[in-house]
């Protein structure tokens, strides 16, 4: 639902056209094990490895939406993307893990080469798809694996890890036993819809929901309110309709809405398509006589959801329709008895979607070590200089810009 909170600026990674020059090939260790891990282009996978990602992202041991098969192809071609390979863990001719990220070094300002888990602006999670049944054996084998890739990596990065989910455990057991250092930047909770049956809206405060209702019987007497949800036929008018409400407010103001970026609004097409074809996502409108008034996006993977993206017309502001969306959608969702949490994609603190959703879910970047504790600190600092130069740039540039007016109503994403 909110923009990725990213240290590292858009501009800077649109201009990165290729990973750093590898400093030797990489060549797959000799295993014992049955196991084969290879490294792929993410733009150059076969139809073929596509297939089996998509069996793995069906018995993932956690889900993450940006990681199936339909979001990730479609994002393979992004700016944010050029550069990524994946490296993937086969058994036999079944895949057990995959990770795509791409290896930086001191082109993108590191000292110490780095591997950095995809994430992305429309990606906020970078958690590698596991097979539930064979998990710790794909932890063991990627980070074997990785010190092996071209520029020879000493430490890895995962942008936005979920700290609650059992990939990190996983991850963080793994490092703990082979004592690993481990370090958590930026930690921070972002709303989450916890679902363990109940009324969805139990958490929102009386006072706040006779708000709502007082805003959504003004609005109806304007004309014929109505929501639709769309998820199969239909789903390419209705991303267009998100796209062009999402550029005719605040974020079409500054040049952040995904329309102004023709390869970005054709992903996000693709992606919500691919994904829908699937039953993975869906398009719900707030209509007033049949004309939009609010948009919202949601994904699904597994018995997970995500608020990826909202939009809505500003004229209507005073009625919050972008806030009647978010509570329409909670209430539908909350009856899903196959989805166990929806994540907000929200930044922390968010001003509207954190006094709707009282559940919290703990995210972090983690930096961890791949050989060596020498090199993990020398990354550990130039890291910290990195975002806090990051930080102050953005607190300068916002100071220069100005408040921005997208009234009360508005979702971030």
């Amino acid at each position: 639902m909110g923009a990725l909170r990213s240290p590292f600026p858009a501009a800077a990674l649109r201009r990165q056209t290729h990973a750093p020059s590898a400093r030797r090939a990489y060549v797959p260790a000799h295993r014992s094990d049955g196991l084969a891990v290879d490294l792929k282009p993410l733009a150059g996978l076969e139809t073929s490895d596509w297939n089996r990602w998509r069996e793995l992202a069906d018995c993932a041991l956690q889900p993450n939406v940006f990681y199936e098969p339909a979001f990730a192809r479609a994002a393979a071609n992004l700016p944010w993307s050029r550069g990524v390979g994946a490296l993937l863990v086969r058994s036999g001719s079944r895949l057990i893990g995959a990770l795509a990220g791409r290896v930086e070094g001191p082109l993108q300002g590191r000292p110490i080469p780095t591997f950095v888990a995809w994430a992305h602006p429309y990606a906020p999670l970078s958690t590698p798809l596991l097979d539930r049944e064979a998990a710790e054996t794909a932890v063991a084998a990627l980070l074997h694996d990785l010190p092996l890739l071209p520029g020879a990596p000493r430490v890895a990065l995962f942008p936005l890890i979920d700290e609650d989910g059992p990939v990190a455990r996983l991850l963080a057991d793994h490092l703990y036993r082979r004592m690993r250092p481990l370090h958590r930047l930026d930690a921070h909770a972002r709303a989450a819809l916890v679902l363990a049956g109940g009324d969805p809206l139990a958490s929102v405060p009386a006072k706040k929901l006779k708000e709502l209702g007082r805003q959504r019987r003004r609005l109806a007497e304007l004309g014929a309110l109505d929501r639709v949800s769309i998820g199969g036929e239909g789903i390419e008018a209705a991303v267009s309709t998100f796209l062009e409400l999402e550029a005719s407010g605040w974020k079409g103001r500054i040049g952040g809405a995904a329309a102004a970026h023709p390869e970005t609004a054709r992903f996000l097409a693709e992606a919500v398509a691919g994904l829908a074809r699937e039953g993975k996502a869906r398009v719900d409108l707030i209509t007033l006589d049949r004309k939009p008034l609010a948009a919202t996006i949601a994904l699904f993977s597994g018995d997970r959801a995500w608020f990826w993206k909202t939009a809505y017309d500003e004229r209507y502001a005073h009625f919050s329709p972008g806030v009647l969306g978010a509570l329409a959608l909670t209430e539908d969702l909350g009856r899903d008895q196959h989805i166990a949490r929806v994540d907000s994609c929200a930044i922390a603190h968010h001003p509207m979607i954190d006094h709707l959703w009282s559940g919290r879910q703990a995210m972090a970047d983690w930096l961890v070590a791949l050989s060596g504790s020498v090199p993990f600190r020398i990354e550990l600092a130039a890291e910290r200089l990195r975002r806090t130069a990051y930080h102050s740039l953005k607190a300068l540039r916002d100071r220069l810009r100005g408040p921005i007016r997208h009234g009360p109503a508005a979702a971030g994403g």
